[in-house]
């Protein structure tokens, strides 16, 4: 199995947790982390900053575009981030875990 961690940022901290509730309630992953940041970025011309909170996702490859999609239906951005990053480990312990929790 190959494992990756996702970055998703929301603006509400309620969306977050609702976006992490649901993909552990549907084992799509199998461990979430919220981060409060203090962001800013360019956006259609224009500067923005505000607070946003990074979600962080531990789950397989092969569930990537899943997640994605069950995103997408709840995120309120145009246009969010989804970056994806690959996970290794010598502990094949921490890997089992992963392949148990997600289904």
């Amino acid at each position: 199995m190959d494992y990756c961690k996702l970055e998703v940022a929301f603006g509400q901290r309620a969306q977050a947790e609702e976006a992490s509730k649901m993909l552990l309630d549907k084992k799509l992953v199998s461990a979430c982390q919220i981060i409060e940041a203090d962001s800013a970025w360019n956006w259609k011309g224009q500067r923005e900053a505000s607070k946003e909170y990074i979600t962080f996702l531990i789950t397989r490859k092969d569930k990537i575009d899943e997640i994605y999609k069950e995103i997408r239906k709840i995120h309120t951005y145009e246009c969010f981030e989804f970056c994806g990053y690959d996970l290794t480990s010598i502990n094949l312990d921490y890997l089992k875990w992963i392949d148990d929790e997600v289904e």
